[in-house]
């Protein structure tokens, strides 16, 4: 056998271990979710956004964040539930340098997300940080911040459900244009969430051998936010941004804490058969759904 057929049945394997890993460790976590308010539950949309048709793909993850917030310099902003989604596929790569022998490698979805979908987030007191009357006048103070992928690809761990987002934060306002950011592609925000609780582990109804773990609790590590760029004609009004934001923002500023529900599945379930070869029955639900 060769060592390349032989490194595919490895990984294969290890796809389908992931869920099991995932039990254990649900179970070896100290931490328990016993009388914390329930998260609110968003459908799940399937798994379109997982490359299947990369061969590196072994297993497909989907991070949907139900709740939380984020703290930036003065700002403090809700999550939430369905703000922001992180999914796409995970490759294990051999590394003998590795603590387990290899590396879990992000594979993005076949669209421009690089694996990171999010939605506008209101940010109280808008651009002023006070609401106004008239509709926030007209909605001229009114600001949103969208979380957006960078160059650098997030890292998901399949099997700790840790996430790491290499992000930039457009804030939105009729008056700061369209390219107003805290953070660049050279100089990101870096969002390390670590797992703080595991939730409850499930099975997907009419998504055959899909495994979610619900009201997985996530802390993001220090991070640093730089000055705003862009905010208005020439980047007149980054220093409105900067003083509103409270910006640059040291690491003892920052924090976020999210809720999240994460599901995976092992590729090679959602991939269509050789012909004569009994059909997934994950690949015919999926058909079935379309």
């Amino acid at each position: 056998m060769s060592r390349r057929s032989t490194s595919r049945g490895l990984f294969g394997a290890l796809a389908t271990a992931t869920v099991f890993a995932t039990v254990t460790a649900v179970g070896s976590l100290s931490a328990s979710i016993a009388g914390a308010a329930p998260a609110a539950e968003i459908p799940f949309g399937g798994w379109d956004s997982c490359p299947i048709d990369n061969p590196e793909t072994s297993t497909c993850m989907d991070v949907t964040v139900t709740g939380g917030n984020m703290k930036i310099g003065k700002l403090s902003v809700g999550i939430p539930a369905g703000a922001m989604r992180i999914a796409g596929g995970v490759a294990y790569r051999e590394n003998p340098e590795a603590e387990f022998g290899f590396d879990q490698v992000f594979i993005p979805p076949n669209d421009n997300s690089r694996g990171i979908y999010a939605e506008p987030i209101d940010i109280p007191g808008g651009a002023l940080g006070i609401d106004l009357p008239f509709n926030n006048l007209f909605g001229l103070n009114k600001a949103s911040a969208t979380v957006e992928s960078t160059s650098a690809l997030p890292t998901v761990d399949a099997f700790q459900l840790g996430v790491k987002l290499p992000v930039k934060l457009k804030i939105a306002n009729p008056l700061l244009g369209g390219k107003c950011y805290l953070g660049s592609d050279s100089n990101p925000v870096q969002l390390n969430l670590d797992v703080t609780e595991y939730g409850v582990l499930e099975e997907v109804p009419g998504f055959p051998d899909t495994a979610v773990v619900r009201n997985t609790g996530h802390t993001g590590q220090p991070f640093a936010v730089p000055t705003a760029s862009g905010c208005g004609p020439f980047g007149v009004l980054n220093p409105i941004v900067n003083w509103r934001a409270g910006l640059p923002s040291s690491t003892t500023s920052n924090s976020l804490a999210t809720t999240s529900d994460v599901y995976n599945i092992g590729a090679d379930s959602l991939r269509p058969q050789p012909a004569g070869s009994p059909e997934p029955a994950a690949v015919a639900a999926e058909r079935s759904a379309k």
